[in-house]
């Protein structure tokens, strides 16, 4: 596993991939060049992950890509799986959830099937759009009885975007 201190450093970025924890319960996995996310970037997804539950902190992940941007690679989809089976317990608490920005209706509908033959072992939102993955967050805040800040407001505006996005 990667070696990071999400306390003093809530917030990671390369020219692939953008994490933010900085307005933690609700963290950001933007994926600006999924296909090219280098093994240790994984990691610091994964550790992230792992850093909330094994704290017993909420965590609600917003997945972001832009259309044609394309997916990861099939090295870091098992990893990702594996990591999900090996956690699984841990990660089927109430308050652990993802928003995965899917902006095709064609993989929406695609993972719609793909989630009733094998249900991901935590709560799993998709919306079409960044500004539809804030308003989740917004309501699975309220779901779980966690706070919406000013602080969370603000920085899902920033991960939103433009009201033109």
């Amino acid at each position: 596993m990667v070696d990071w201190d999400w306390e003093t450093r809530p917030t990671y970025e390369s020219e692939r991939v953008r994490i933010d924890a900085t307005s933690s319960p609700a963290v950001l996995y933007d994926m600006k060049l999924p296909r090219l996310v280098e093994d240790h970037e994984v990691g610091l997804m994964l550790s992230l992950a792992d850093y909330h539950l094994d704290r017993g902190l909420p965590f609600i992940v917003i997945v972001r890509q832009e259309r044609g941007t394309g997916v990861i690679s099939a090295r870091h989809r098992k990893a990702f799986a594996d990591w999900l089976d090996a956690r699984r317990e841990a990660l089927q608490r109430d308050d652990v959830v993802a928003v995965v920005v899917v902006p095709e209706a064609i993989f929406r509908a695609v993972l719609r099937v793909v989630y009733r033959f094998r249900t991901p072992p935590l709560r799993t939102l998709t919306t079409p759009d960044a500004r539809s993955a804030a308003d989740a967050v917004r309501g699975e805040l309220a779901r779980i009885g966690q706070a919406l800040t000013p602080q969370i407001e603000r920085w899902l505006d920033t991960v939103r975007g433009p009201a033109s996005a």
